[in-house]
């Protein structure tokens, strides 16, 4: 995407940036009681789950190999990095790959644009040296889980997926934006507001901010939720990787200002690649849970957003909710004029938001129970 940070994006730069203060979702219960719950689970799960059996190498033409992992051992990962991110979100202060991605970003683009210029071969340069030094560092600390139990190196892939999922974050950031426009707090609202999207938000009246929150859920929907399923399920963990830090880069530099122009295209167009099949997907399910013929309309709508992507989420929400989204919005004082998705809908309210919630969660868990049965498909 070239304007807007999603929610957990925005929190990834400002953890690097330092220069906000907390979330606004920063309590998370008793952290401590969780994580004994949660590790206790993964653990006994864990214990249940056969040993992956290595590649045997034969000098026997035909070959052969050990035992294969069961339908169940490929689809583990996923499923608890499911659980895991619905009893943790993302804890302040624990590590994270979006963290560590945007860290190195910064350190990337200070020593790179040092010695070039900022061009678009800079930015392609930029791109494979950050998502490499991720992909190396995963490779690294998994061959040595490795070395110490086949079992560290399922669980170490287990955190990985769970850490490019950010299901319930986004659901706390909206939700804080709801409670304050609940108890009539606009200013409260529009700060919090901020963690989620990149327009100006200091003048918008109740109902911009409920536009807005609801049109961060419908965008997120695929680059927090869909998309690192559907990479999960295409290569795994690295493939989740991989996507979580394109993704984070291409909120940390593919901006349409004359610092990113061209420095940050890669990353955008590669954001852009990754997030093609999700988003589509995305409006699939939509259709399918509203039980509609809606798909023409939403591809006819997005196909109007500058994103070529963005616009199906957007789209599909509005018709659900039977809501107007999209239209003019500020970025630094400057106006960003975009399509309407669904002109005849009303303009939304505080109570549309709750409802974008709990289709944010229908059309996730619609997503999953799809994508591992795919995944158990091809593994049998």
């Amino acid at each position: 995407m070239w304007q807007g940070r999603k929610v957990w994006r925005e929190v990834a730069r400002n953890d690097v940036i330092g220069s906000r203060r907390g979330g606004a979702c920063a309590s998370r219960g008793n952290l401590d009681t969780r994580q004994k719950t949660v590790f206790t689970w993964v653990g006994r799960a864990l214990r249940a789950t056969p040993l992956q059996g290595r590649k045997i190498l034969s000098t026997d033409r035909r070959g052969c190999e050990g035992p294969q992992p069961s339908s169940l051992t490929a689809a583990l990962p996923v499923t608890i990095a499911l659980g895991l991110d619905l009893l943790l979100g993302d804890p302040p202060h624990w590590p994270h790959l979006a963290r560590l991605t945007g860290w190195l970003s910064e350190r990337y683009e200070e020593q790179l644009t040092k010695r070039a210029p900022r061009t678009v071969t800079l930015g392609v340069v930029f791109w494979f040296a950050v998502v490499g030094t991720v992909v190396i560092l995963y490779l690294l600390v998994r061959r040595c889980s490795i070395l110490i139990d086949p079992r560290a190196a399922l669980l170490f892939d287990t955190v990985v997926i769970y850490q490019a999922i950010a299901a319930k974050d986004l659901h706390d950031h909206a939700e804080a934006v709801l409670e304050s426009l609940v108890q009539q707090d606009l200013a409260g609202a529009r700060d919090r507001l901020s963690w989620l999207v990149g327009r100006d938000t200091q003048s918008l009246d109740e109902a911009e901010i409920a536009r807005a929150v609801i049109e961060s859920v419908a965008e997120s929907l695929t680059d927090g939720i869909i998309a690192p399923l559907f990479w999960s399920m295409i290569g795994g963990a690295p493939a989740a990787l991989i996507y979580r830090a394109a993704n984070t880069l291409d909120s940390m530099v593919g901006h349409r200002t004359y610092a990113y122009e061209k420095f940050g295209k890669a990353s955008a167009y590669i954001d852009d690649f990754l997030n093609w099949a999700p988003a589509r997907i995305c409006g699939v399910l939509f259709c399918l849970g509203e039980r509609k013929r809606l798909l023409g309309t939403i591809r006819a709508e997005a196909a109007s957003h500058a994103s070529p992507n963005a616009g199906w989420g957007e789209s599909a929400m509005a018709h659900v909710l039977g809501v107007r989204l999209g239209g003019d919005n500020f970025y630094d004082g400057k106006l960003a004029r975009g399509p309407v998705f669904n002109p005849a809908g009303h303009r939304p309210e505080v109570e549309d938001i709750r409802k974008s919630l709990k289709w944010m969660w229908r059309i996730s868990a619609m997503g999953a129970g799809l994508i591992l049965v795919i995944a158990l498909s091809i593994s049998k």
